[in-house]
């Protein structure tokens, strides 16, 4: 009996997700996800493509698996930024893999690309509504959310080294300072 290619390639997947979290595109090596998953190389390339393509597609699925578990409401950013923050904390991977994309493939991914359209379309209609601010174009409002939330993430190692900094993962207070900032930036003038 041939062996299952579906748990291969669930395994395969795993691994990269792993693979390219930790190293980016650039370091990530084939021959170790092919060996975290029990694999041989030939099945990466049989079943995926390229080590881009299979980037791509992790991080493709990684932005939809986010999307899927926080839905945006865009009349209470807020707590649409809540939840963000609370999923990557719970999936630091995504978080990783959004950085290293934005460092190395600077392309859209389609998948991310229509998730961001959708939020976008209903940041506008609360514009319309006047439940958000409208003087700033509503996908500049989602960058700037976005941002918000990953802030510690992207912070300089100097700053987290500073007295009153948490270090290397944010203080239990950072959650609060991420929603007042939110809160603040999206309220209507």
């Amino acid at each position: 009996m041939p062996p299952d290619a579906t748990e291969t390639k669930r395994r395969l997947l795993r691994a990269a997700v792993e693979e390219f979290a930790t190293h980016g595109l650039a370091g990530a090596r084939v021959d170790r996800i092919a060996e975290t998953a029990a694999a041989n190389k030939r099945s990466i390339y049989m079943h995926f493509g390229t080590k881009e393509e299979l980037f791509d597609r992790v991080v493709a699925e990684s932005m939809t698996e986010l999307a899927e578990a926080v839905a945006i409401d865009a009349g209470d950013l807020p707590a649409y930024a809540g939840a963000l923050y609370d999923r990557l904390r719970q999936r630091p991977h995504i978080t990783r893999l959004y950085l290293w994309a934005g460092l190395e493939r600077q392309r859209p991914v389609e998948a991310e690309a229509a998730e961001y359209r959708r939020n976008i379309a209903a940041v506008e209609a609360a514009q319309r509504a006047g439940r958000v601010r409208a003087d700033i174009p509503a996908v500049e409002l989602m960058a700037m959310v976005i941002a918000l939330v990953i802030s510690w993430d992207t912070a300089s190692w100097s700053l987290k080294a500073l007295p009153g900094a948490a270090g290397r993962e944010p203080a239990p207070e950072h959650r609060a300072a991420v929603l007042a900032a939110v809160a603040a930036l999206v309220r209507p003038l």
